[in-house]
């Protein structure tokens, strides 16, 4: 779950005057140099996914659609990290982390400003990309929407679960539906070939359900997923789309999987005994996410001193590489200058390509 508190106001002051010098630093030191000058940005990732381009002259970009865009390499959601590879994007980025303060203590880890630990991102240079293809992290989608088949092993037919109904947000956030799927038929490894939803369209919070309606949406293959629009109750195309089918995975459009407000989450009972889909927390209904090194790796610590409830940067230094492109990016802060948390600042700079 993403970690917001606002940051004590006592902490904040030396904190950012560090900040300023470490940036006036790179300035200074970047006179007559023959190594690359360092990019920064702080992006505010308190709406949603905030997502950056590396090579772009300008952050954050803005992005339409970010499974299927090559415009973005990392992305920000108050403390989550996603990188535009693996199942989630279509760029094929690669993360690796040095990680030379995975042993730092609490206290030391307290005791760290950018302005001190620029020299730990300074330092490293081409001579610190490792050559293992094995040595490099891909991230893995994790779909909100999850769950809604199953296989048997002894059989190896593929069948619906109709026991399971989700509740979902559309894209524009306004509407509501309850959503199973309650038939497959012609699947293959790859793609689940016809499958049928079943659902009920709330055209806003608090409004009645309309008609229960089925709806057959083809997905014969994996090679691009097959989008519906819940409130036409049609498939469509990726300019106006609620669900989508990307061979097995059901995507939400919300999160690591679109720009929209959609969003899931696994109902209470039967799919007849629910009478609404617009009761939840705003943040229950939940987008798709990713996973990978970011997840296991954490740029931050939380809430060290046991009362703070506050987002201590670490200051690992991590590894991006794009094709033969090859960045060093390091997190140096998670609060913007009147203490607002989820304004995440960054530097980074080219290593190779």
């Amino acid at each position: 779950m993403p970690i917001h508190p606002r940051r004590p106001a006592d902490v904040l002051p030396a904190a950012s005057l560090a900040l300023l010098a470490a940036l006036a630093a790179c300035d200074s030191s970047s006179t007559g140099s023959t190594e690359p000058e360092d990019d920064t940005a702080t992006v505010n990732a308190s709406a949603g996914w905030a997502y950056v381009r590396l090579d772009a002259a300008a952050n954050p970009v803005t992005i339409a659609s970010p499974s299927a865009s090559d415009g973005w390499d990392i992305a920000f959601n108050a403390t989550s990290v996603m990188l535009n590879g693996g199942s989630v994007g279509s760029a094929g980025v690669v993360a690796h982390c040095l990680c030379q303060n995975a042993g730092a203590t609490d206290a030391q880890v307290m005791a760290m400003t950018p302005a001190g630990e620029a020299l730990d991102f300074e330092t490293v240079t081409a001579a610190s990309i490792p050559a293992l293809a094995d040595a490099w992290v891909s991230d893995t989608l994790k779909t909100a929407i999850t769950g809604w088949f199953a296989y048997d092993i002894d059989t190896h037919v593929v069948a619906p679960d109709p026991s399971r109904t989700w509740k979902v947000r559309t894209a524009e956030g306004t509407a509501y539906a309850k959503v199973r799927v309650t038939g497959i038929a012609g699947a293959t490894q790859a793609a689940p070939g016809t499958v049928t939803l079943e659902y009920a369209l709330q055209p806003a919070a608090g409004a009645a359900f309309g008609e229960t309606k089925t709806l057959q949406v083809p997905v014969p293959t994996a090679t691009a997923p097959v989008h519906v629009d819940l409130v036409r109750g049609a498939v469509t195309d990726a300019s106006d789309w609620d669900l989508a089918f990307d061979g097995w995975d059901l995507r939400v459009n919300g999160g690591a999987s679109g720009s929209g407000q959609g969003g899931a989450a696994l109902a209470t009972g039967a799919f007849a005994s629910i009478t609404t889909a617009s009761d939840l927390a705003a943040t229950a209904y939940r987008g798709d996410g990713a996973g990978g090194l970011f997840g296991v790796k954490r740029w931050y610590r939380y809430n060290l001193t046991g009362t703070d409830h506050q987002v201590w940067p670490t200051y690992e230094v991590y590894l991006l590489k794009r094709g033969a492109t090859v960045w060093k990016v390091q997190v140096t802060g998670y609060y913007n200058a009147a203490g607002d948390p989820r304004h995440i600042s960054l530097r980074w700079a080219k290593l190779a390509g």
